[in-house]
């Protein structure tokens, strides 16, 4: 069995958990955009599993930030509660908060 490759140590990866926690939607997605960029190939995996996103969501940040045309502006920003709602384990219908 492959040992997991660590790229953070723990103390770091508290404060860079805690830094992106803090950000935007968009933001996130380029901030562990730049970080794979940084770290190299071979931490997609480990930045998805850290940061708890889908590597789709890495792919994303950089193709954004790649793009020669893209302007980052992060004055509209999804809206507390957007988006698609959380299921139940149990049931398997949305869950509603009420």
């Amino acid at each position: 069995m492959r040992k997991r490759k660590e790229h953070y140590e723990s103390d770091f990866l508290e404060k860079q958990l805690s830094y992106c926690a803090s950000l935007p939607e968009k933001q996130r997605r380029h901030f562990v955009a730049m970080e794979y960029e940084r770290l190299g190939v071979g931490s997609k995996r480990y930045l998805a599993r850290v940061f708890k996103c889908d590597r789709k969501t890495i792919n994303k940040g950089l193709r954004e930030l790649s793009e020669n045309n893209y302007e980052v502006d992060y004055t509209r920003q999804r809206g507390v509660g957007g988006g698609r709602k959380k299921r139940d384990n149990d049931s398997g219908t949305d869950r509603l908060d009420t």
